[in-house]
């Protein structure tokens, strides 16, 4: 057998192993979400009986459950974006104004962040038009970038959001004047379950560039330590600005 072929023979292998790997992990997370509901429902109920605790002992216990609750709020969450990643359903396009949706994302996030201090804009490129895009999974994906935008963006902070059509795709842009990030933090922010908050599932970021690619685009990242970071991501474009290809 020659050498190319048994390199493809066994990146085949490895491929399936894998994929069968994502198969029992999304089983097992799946199992393991309905218990832990259970879990989490009864220890709502218990912290109801301490809602008023009246002996020292009282509140150490409704203390310790209220421990124990917020944490498997956050192993229930980690478990949800596990989920949303490993059985992700595959996308359905569409012909889509790109900027009339983004401006819908834009105003219907505005308030919250206006009252956080932090100003937040829209600037529509020309010639923009229609896109194919599975809107549903594109909305999260920017949705995503926009919460991260807010995390690291102080008070008085500015968040961009910005388009541009050029040589048959299309750019998003989400630029922020925030915290920034080291090269260090840069290189790995797309490995799934690498994160930098505290109560980070580190699955955000990797699921954004999964729907880029999706889409048949890429994801990239500028960034620097005090000044901010942007997100671009490139789409293929619709022919003549009308979407008028339904998938990438």
């Amino acid at each position: 057998m020659s050498t190319p072929v048994r390199e493809e023979r066994l990146a085949k292998i490895r491929i399936q192993r894998l994929a069968q790997l994502g198969t029992l992990l999304a089983g097992f997370a799946h199992e393991v979400r309905n218990p832990l509901s259970t879990i989490g429902l009864n220890l709502q109920l218990v912290l109801e009986e301490f809602r008023e605790p009246e002996t020292p002992r009282d509140k150490r216990t409704q203390k310790r459950l209220a421990t124990v609750e917020a944490e498997v709020r956050r192993l229930q969450k980690i478990l949800e974006e596990f989920l949303g990643f490993a059985r992700a359903p595959e996308p359905k396009f569409t012909s889509v104004d790109l900027n009339a949706r983004l401006q819908a994302v834009v105003d219907f996030h505005e308030p919250e962040l206006r009252d956080l201090g932090i100003s937040l804009r829209f600037y529509p490129g020309a010639d923009v038009g229609r896109v194919p895009a599975d809107w549903d999974h594109l909305q999260a994906a920017i949705v995503n970038l926009l919460r991260n935008a807010k995390d690291a963006t102080p008070a008085g902070g500015e968040i961009l959001v910005s388009t541009t059509r050029e040589h048959g795709h299309v750019t998003i842009r989400v630029t922020d004047t925030g915290s920034g990030m080291t090269p260090d933090v840069q290189a790995r922010v797309f490995e799934p379950y690498f994160s930098t908050k505290r109560a980070g599932t580190g699955l955000g970021l990797p699921t954004v560039r999964r729907v880029v690619e999706e889409h048949g685009g890429t994801l990239t990242l500028e960034s620097e330590v005090g000044k901010g970071s942007q997100f671009s991501l490139r789409l293929p474009a619709g022919r003549g600005g009308d979407g008028g290809e339904v998938a990438p």
